[in-house]
């Protein structure tokens, strides 16, 4: 998988003090809200390829990944070589062979990615069915009804208003990713190789998580149409049963705070405007 060069300042990860981890080149810098690195270093005297997640504030939460990673049993969670055990500021994992769909599919002129989303709803799912007692996820933004100021500055306060009136009076709590879009997901032969970023994940409303994979990000050249939609929860719910009305409530919360992400194109941002029209004014 081609990794991106250096897009934004970062620390300087050769000043890190590892335990057992000898750090030798860095060969990438994925896209991440953390610093993270794709490195090539070795592991007692043998060569590793890795990534080395460093956390850039206090909001990031890598204990949290940390933890996950060490007690939970799914497949295609990478593997831990180190991490900082004193104050978690850093996660050291094995590289998993794979590339990311957007790297698959490209422009998706002929729809192939019709092909990976029920595979991807059916993991989804099964991550939700994990039995694992831990910490409900930390709160964020997203999980709340944009204020009014907020709306009627971007001309959306019926939206607000429809979250108001049809807001899910009994929801389904579970064990959550809390960041599965497309770009925490490897693919490998045609089937998902490895699940990435676990920072985020807890227990929190199932409908939630799945309509935060259902969102189509800026510039994202597939899951856009109905059909790829369909697919995915074709796949979900081959695992388990899922209140639709639900996901569709929290697209549209979701969405209220990514109709202003900086530089969105106005194409996009017509995208949101027309998933609001269809799913809150026709209400």
């Amino acid at each position: 998988m081609k990794q991106p060069k250096k897009w934004r300042d970062c620390i300087d990860p050769f000043t890190i003090k590892f335990d057992n981890f000898n750090l030798l080149k860095i060969l990438g810098y994925p896209h991440a809200r953390n610093d993270v690195f794709y490195c090539k270093g070795l592991l007692n005297e043998k060569p590793l390829f890795c990534f080395l997640k460093v956390a850039r504030n206090n909001d990031n939460d890598i204990k949290n990944e940390i933890e996950k990673l060490s007690n939970i049993r799914f497949k295609h969670m990478p593997k831990i070589i180190e991490f900082d055990n004193k104050s978690f500021s850093y996660i050291i994992t094995k590289k998993i062979q794979g590339k990311r769909l957007s790297e698959i599919v490209g422009d998706n002129r002929d729809n192939k990615s019709l092909n990976y989303m029920f595979e991807f709803g059916k993991t989804l799912a099964q991550i939700h069915e994990l039995n694992n007692k831990t910490n409900l996820v930390k709160s964020r933004k997203f999980f709340e009804i944009p204020n009014q100021e907020y709306c009627e500055k971007n001309n959306i306060s019926y939206v607000r208003d429809w979250l108001i009136k049809n807001k899910p009076k009994s929801v389904d709590y579970c064990f959550c990713h809390g960041d599965l879009h497309y770009a925490n997901i490897l693919w490998n032969r045609g089937h998902i190789s490895g699940i990435l970023d676990w920072e985020l994940a807890g227990i929190n409303i199932r409908e939630f998580d799945v309509a935060w994979s259902l969102i189509l990000r800026p510039s994202q050249r597939f899951m856009n149409t109905q059909k790829e939609l369909d697919k995915f929860l074709e796949g979900y719910k081959s695992v388990h049963n899922i209140n639709m009305d639900y996901v569709r409530y929290y697209m549209v919360q979701i969405y209220t705070y990514f109709y202003t992400f900086k530089d969105n194109k106005e194409s996009y941002k017509k995208y949101i405007l027309d998933f609001f029209q269809n799913t809150c004014a026709k209400c």
